[in-house]
């Protein structure tokens, strides 16, 4: 060893020093981390200010997890060797994995103030800015590293990020772009990309950038993209390239299947088989469709009609496509039997099921497309000696169909038997709104959306509000649930699979809904359900960091009353979500006056034929295509509409902060458009006038997030 070798570190190295620090570094570079650790410390036993093995050894024990002594380590080669950039940004790391983000900025600045030059440590400092909601300063260090070195990619992702955050749309769409012009085949960038113009409500233009990321690499995430790009679209019969698309998001439950509902049926009604009932049974999308989720199309459904008269009429006779015709019957259950008929129709239908049952009753030869037909009509557990079908082997799709209508009804009515009494239900109103979901249990539903990755609450909502000032960390050992008014469970569901650590209490009013709900939950999922009416849960001990009530106050006799009581299980700093009625989207429906009286399933779907077309968009809302969805819409027992001044007027007096709104992208775009000076989209008396001018935009309901004063 030199002289000048043996002085590095400002000092006379002792012999032998750097051939051991030599050896350390190979070992470290070829992954062979305990020899290389090994070394270190015998460098350090021989000279122990050595700081670049204090250095190393405090990056081989943040790697192993041991952040403490890694950061005791480091500050011990920082007072060796102050002037060196990697040692305080790699300290800024370790305080940062320690939770000290504050003092992580501060040595990351330390760091590029001592290497200006350097884009990594740029980079590293505004995830720090990040992580803390700096997002200004964040954005200033991003755009530092690009200009260290345009080359440089992971500083454009960051920076497309926290300007998405910043409601920053185009400068976010430039900044993707310029990263994919970069690299390519970086399936990340086509993702900024594509939520960027989503964000600016441009669906279309989204799309074909998101399915270039689908070609690169498939996640859960991008697959849910895609179904959010197409959600209500309709498109051109040339754009057939969705086709295989839209057929492996309903076959792979690529994201909920209502929302495709009306996609598929623009391409089915664009096709050949779109243009007679007896073409349909070719379309493999439509057979894809039908026993996933009801159709939403009142065109589709009037072929879907003439189908089902035909299949019925070629039954009796032993004849039919029994894949279609299964795929049918099992429709024809999800959406309660809505499809229109006539008398004659009802009486060949009923004679080819009394036929069946004789044939089950004698053990008799049964023709397959017979059990279809029928069940395209009636329930199959409504008939007598149905259940011996089941000991007898069938083709696939007719066993499924018995799966549908025989084994999960018996396994609900099962389950329902196990679900506890939460509290009394005495209330008047809560009874009589019992009754209609015990009828009528609501949603009726297949497939639950894909929730992806599950998240913390906090982080969450700071990404889906960015604007807004979420308060209180996340709760270290996961979040207590409440989902009030839980209907069949797939809200309940999907809540809890979206957030990590999530244990949910799902309460309603109605058994059958109950029991919906508890078959369609995967096994090992942190639910538990309940009965209990929402205003006498005031009795329950357990206190709640996110509650869920949509669509529910507006049923109750005293929709606010409702709300203090599930204000009175919120932890303080616990978040709500709520959905209420408004009465500018709901002004077209029908009223009263024109409904019967009394809401059976017949005079439901008479109802439903009588008012097509007479009320402005009433067949292009969701709930108007099953008999429990029409009844919840037109027919429900109680029902309230609350203004947004009174929904303002309360969170001003319950001290409760809203964090925004849940809503389509392209009316949060045109409303921020409208109310540039309001970013965080929280004003209520501009969405006021907003509604005013475009009063459809809540035609489901008002959903909002709610956050507690801690």
């Amino acid at each position: 060893m030199n002289r000048k070798q043996r002085r590095a570190h400002g000092k006379t190295q002792p012999a032998g020093v750097q051939e051991l620090f030599d050896a350390a570094g190979q070992c470290h570079r070829q992954g062979r981390l305990t020899e290389a650790a090994a070394l270190y410390r015998r460098v350090l036993a021989r000279d122990p200010q050595h700081a670049d093995s204090l250095h190393r050894l405090g990056v081989l024990a943040h790697q192993d997890g041991r952040h403490a002594e890694a950061a005791e380590l480091l500050r011990a080669a920082i007072a060796q060797s102050p002037r060196a950039a990697s040692y305080h940004s790699h300290l800024g790391l370790v305080l940062a994995a320690l939770g000290q983000l504050e003092d992580a900025v501060t040595s990351c600045r330390a760091a590029t103030a001592l290497e200006p030059r350097l884009p990594d440590l740029h980079n590293n400092l505004g995830a720090m800015l990040m992580r803390l909601g700096r997002r200004d300063e964040a954005a200033a260090s991003f755009r530092a590293a690009i200009a260290c070195d345009p080359r440089v990619i992971e500083p454009y992702d960051n920076l497309g990020q926290v300007l998405l955050e910043l409601g920053q749309f185009k400068d976010v769409e430039a900044c993707y772009r310029s990263l994919i012009s970069l690299a390519p085949s970086l399936a990340e960038g086509h993702d900024g990309l594509a939520c960027a113009l989503l964000a600016q409500g441009d669906r279309r233009a989204a799309l074909p950038v998101i399915l270039q990321s689908l070609a690169l690499e498939e996640t859960a995430e991008r697959r849910a993209i895609f179904v959010h790009c197409v959600k209500d679209m309709d498109f051109a019969p040339e754009a057939g390239a969705l086709r295989p698309f839209l057929l492996r998001a309903l076959s792979e439950g690529w994201d909920r299947p209502d929302d495709l509902a009306r996609v598929v049926a623009s391409f089915v009604k664009a096709g050949p088989s779109g243009t007679t009932a007896a073409m349909l049974p070719e379309d493999e999308l439509l057979l894809a469709l039908l026993p996933r989720t009801a159709n939403q199309d009142i065109a589709l459904e009037m072929l879907l009609t003439r189908a089902r008269r035909m299949l019925l009429d070629n039954a009796a006779a032993g004849d039919g496509p029994l894949e279609f015709a299964s795929a049918l019957a099992m429709q024809c259950f999800v959406n309660e039997y809505v499809f229109c008929h006539d008398a004659d129709e009802m009486e060949l239908a009923g004679r080819l099921r009394d036929r069946l049952a004789a044939a089950v009753e004698k053990d008799a030869s049964i023709s397959p497309i017979w059990i279809a037909a029928v069940a395209a009509y009636f329930p199959l557990a409504s008939l007598p000696f149905v259940r011996h079908l089941l000991a007898r082997a069938w083709p696939a799709c007719i066993d499924r169909l018995l799966t549908q209508q025989l084994r999960e009804p018996r396994q609900e009515e099962e389950l329902r038997q196990s679900i506890p009494r939460l509290t009394a239900i005495t209330d008047q109103v809560s009874q009589f709104v019992q009754a209609q979901y015990e009828e009528n249990p609501y949603p009726r539903w297949v497939q639950a959306g894909a929730c992806g990755t599950p998240q913390e609450l906090v982080a969450h909502l700071r990404r889906k509000f960015p604007f807004a000032d979420i308060q209180g960390p996340a709760p270290r050992d996961g979040i207590d649930i409440l989902i009030a008014g839980c209907g069949t469970g797939r809200n309940a569901i999907e809540t809890t699979q979206r957030f990590k650590g999530a244990r949910t209490l799902a309460v309603d009013l109605s058994l059958n809904s109950l029991g919906y709900a508890a078959r369609k939950t995967p096994p090992g999922l942190a639910i538990t359900y309940a009965q209990a009416d929402l205003l006498e849960l005031g009795s329950v001990e357990r206190r709640f960091d996110l509650i869920e009530a949509v669509g529910v106050l507006h049923h109750l006799a005293d929709p606010f009353a409702g709300w203090r009581v599930l204000l009175s299980l919120l932890k303080p700093g616990g978040v709500l979500l709520m959905g209420l009625y408004s009465a500018s989207a709901r002004r077209n429906l029908p009223g009263k006056s024109v409904l019967p009286v009394d809401p059976t399933a017949q005079a439901i779907r008479q109802a439903r034929q009588q008012l097509i077309g007479r009320f402005q968009d009433l067949d292009q809302h969701p709930d108007f295509f099953t008999i429990s969805s029409c009844r919840d819409l037109l027919f429900h027992v109680q029902e309230h509409h609350i203004p947004l001044a009174a929904i303002g007027d309360f969170l001003a007096t319950h001290d409760l902060r809203l964090l925004g709104f849940s809503i389509d992208d392209a009316v949060l775009a045109a409303y921020r458009r409208c109310f540039p000076d309001d970013p965080g989209a929280t004003d209520l008396d501009h969405w006021q006038a907003f509604e005013q001018d475009n009063p459809d935009i809540f035609s489901g309901m008002y959903q909002f997030w709610l956050q507690k004063a801690l």
